[in-house]
């Protein structure tokens, strides 16, 4: 096997032409599309990423937000109780000030009307000590005297007890 010297020369030739037809029309445009496929898949996962930030933080802000809400229901329940305790002390006490303001009404008026009793059982019993002493004396008393005795009968009750 010789070497051909012109041969071996268009051999080299052909070699780098198709060398740089094949670097113009095949590499470059092959080289230009993995550049712009990993550039969009380096866009991809950088949105992926932001885009998981974001999740995150609104996951936050959610937690946050409902831990608020929660606080916020229990100071609502927590103010709920503490008024209703209140009413109902509020109720229990009204309820206590009427019964003790009916009792002194009522003490008031059983009072009363022992004092009227008591007037009334003064002006019989006077009235009839009266009737007996005139049955006894066996005299008659005009109205004038027997008043006065009645006034003073009942003046001595009335200073005895």
């Amino acid at each position: 096997m010789s070497i051909h010297l012109p041969d071996m020369v268009w051999a080299i030739i052909n070699f780098l032409i198709l060398v740089a037809i094949l670097n113009k029309f095949l590499y470059k445009p092959v080289t230009k599309m993995l550049d712009e496929r990993k550039k969009e898949v380096v866009s991809n996962l950088d949105r992926a990423e932001a885009a998981k930030l974001e999740a995150e933080k609104l996951k936050d802000e959610y937690a946050s937000h409902l831990q608020n809400a929660r606080k916020e229901a229990q100071e609502i329940i927590a103010k709920a109780n503490k008024l209703g305790e209140e009413t109902k002390n509020e109720i229990v006490a009204q309820a206590k000030s009427e019964a003790e303001k009916i009792s002194a009404k009522a003490q008031e008026e059983i009072k009363l009307e022992k004092n009227k009793a008591l007037a009334e059982l003064r002006d019989e019993v006077a009235s009839l000590a009266i009737m007996a002493a005139e049955k006894i004396i066996s005299k008659n008393i005009d109205n004038k005297d027997q008043e006065k005795m009645v006034k003073d009968f009942v003046k001595e009750v009335g200073e005895i007890q």
